[in-house]
């Protein structure tokens, strides 16, 4: 049969996938051809016995009989060697080409594919068909391929339109893979300002957490401050300010001891006032930077602050002594001499010394009284009962921890109160071993 490569053709479609065989029939039927469809190469020898088709499109893997059994077959048969016949397969290597060759087939498809291709490959081998063969024979050659031997017999036309096929999908697939790879690239490119943009979002919000833990950290330190502050703002309004009230209401002008009662009242006062003032230092620790001071300059200015005629002082902390500590600890330093000046004492002696230890370094701030019992040397220092001690002494504490240091009551009782204040050896220096420019 002579058919030119736009005329309608009968073409046989062989697939075991009725999906892909549905598919085919209707491109090549929508494009004007006669489709005839066999489920496998049996069914196929069957069809071609029965009407002989204008070309075959063979599936390459199937069961019983495969695309290339079914082409040596029908090659074989003289009277249907002249039927053109195309390999549709998904593989695509050198084997399947020579395999393809071995086995006398025309050309190959690769899936997937796309319509026109299909289209063109049908109407390069009609036209082909088209020119009269030589008739000169084609001795068998041998090939060895992957220690194989591959006997080929197709015609020179037939070999050199497998191997522009082949040249055609390779430069094709060469094609795709680089537009696939200018894709990676985009995609990566993509990729990698998606995880540069994760990485500054993760940075701030991290940088968020800490502001924020610092926040709640701060709000939490200000929320105790502000629940002792109210604690100790009560204590020495129902201690000091009360009892020096109550005094100065019994006061009577004919009572000849009133003017003693008036000065009580008048100390008791003076000290409240003094106190009141000082509580700002433990609402400004911490907020401030620490700075070197030194530490007889602190002493010398609490005792110039609440002297007492009464109460002999004396500062034994030699004058080249520096403590690194917050810019507040002069006011600290007036509580705790104030402490030390006991209400019930008419006079007495404050001493003030300095003193090496086995974890570093201790002032000695002590007075000669009557000391305070071991039972409640920590007690003066807790919330509970510290705040009912003017000056309230779990405020002294709270703001030393605030520069690194610890107070402790320290003396023997019956022969004194000492408060020893713990300094750590980072915290203090030597004048005298800083070199001056």
């Amino acid at each position: 049969m002579t058919s030119s490569p736009d005329s309608t053709l009968h073409i046989l479609i062989v697939e075991d996938n009725r999906t892909q065989a549905e598919y085919l029939r209707h491109l090549l039927e929508k494009k004007g051809h006669q489709v005839t469809v066999a489920n496998n190469g049996y069914e196929a020898i069957e069809r071609i016995q029965e009407k002989k088709p204008d070309i075959i499109l063979t599936d390459v893997m199937m069961p019983d009989m495969d695309g290339y059994t079914l082409c040596k077959t029908v090659k074989k048969d003289e009277k249907s060697s002249d039927i053109p016949i195309i390999l549709v397969t998904h593989l695509y290597s050198p084997v399947d080409v020579i395999k393809g060759l071995e086995a006398g087939a025309d050309n190959f498809i690769i899936k997937p594919y796309d319509p026109e291709y299909i289209f063109s490959r049908i109407a390069s081998i009609m036209q082909a068909k088209e020119h009269p063969k030589n008739e000169e024979s084609y001795q068998p050659l041998d090939v060895v391929f992957s220690s194989e031997v591959h006997t080929i017999a197709s015609s020179r036309m037939q070999i050199l339109n497998i191997l522009l096929s082949t040249y055609e999908t390779a430069v094709k697939n060469n094609s795709e893979l680089q537009v696939a790879h200018e894709r990676l690239h985009y995609t990566n490119a993509q990729l990698q300002k998606l995880i540069e943009d994760l990485e500054q979002t993760n940075e701030s919000l991290h940088l968020k957490n800490l502001e924020r833990g610092r926040l709640e950290t701060a709000l939490h330190t200000a929320t105790e401050k502000i629940e002792t502050l109210s604690a100790a703002l009560r204590q020495i309004t129902n201690t000091q300010v009360k009892q020096s009230a109550d005094l100065l209401a019994e006061c009577d002008e004919n009572r000849p001891d009133s003017s003693e009662t008036v000065k009580d009242a008048y100390h008791l006062m003076k000290n409240a006032v003094t106190t009141l003032l000082n509580t700002q230092s433990y609402i400004r620790s911490g907020s401030g930077q620490r700075t070197w001071q030194p530490a007889r300059n602190l002493i010398h200015s609490a005792i110039t602050t609440i002297r007492t005629q009464a109460i002999r002082y004396e500062n034994l902390i030699p004058e080249d002594i520096e403590v690194y500590v917050d810019s507040c600890l002069g006011t600290i330093m007036t509580d705790i001499v104030l402490a030390l000046q006991d209400p019930s004492l008419k006079a007495g002696e404050i001493r003030f010394s300095f003193h090496v230890t086995e974890n570093g370094y201790s002032l000695f701030l002590e007075n000669d009284g009557q000391g305070i019992p071991e039972s409640d040397k920590e007690r003066i220092f807790s919330v509970e009962e510290g705040l009912n001690i003017l000056p309230p002494l779990y405020l002294v504490r709270e703001v030393l921890k605030m520069s690194g240091l610890t107070i402790a009551e320290t003396g023997v009782p019956g022969h004194g109160t000492r408060y020893e204040i713990a300094i750590p050896e980072g915290s203090i220096r030597f004048a005298s071993d800083i070199t001056r420019p």
